[in-house]
């Protein structure tokens, strides 16, 4: 795995990244161990990665 993207590979390895961005950002938020601030940089990183697939699906 890219260990600098690691979440544009974890998306492209799914059937479905759309779906897959979908349940883990919603996995993400509804984490009770982790901190707001540590799910707010999380889901910053994968909708990052989801934005990078997008505009490259469309080039």
């Amino acid at each position: 795995m890219n260990e600098d993207k690691p979440y544009v590979e974890l998306l492209l390895s799914s059937p479905n990244p759309h779906s897959s961005f979908l349940s883990l950002s919603q996995t993400i938020w509804h984490q009770q161990d982790v901190t707001t601030c540590a799910k707010k940089n999380a889901l910053q990183k994968v909708v990052a990665a989801y934005e990078e697939i997008c505009q490259n699906m469309h080039r």
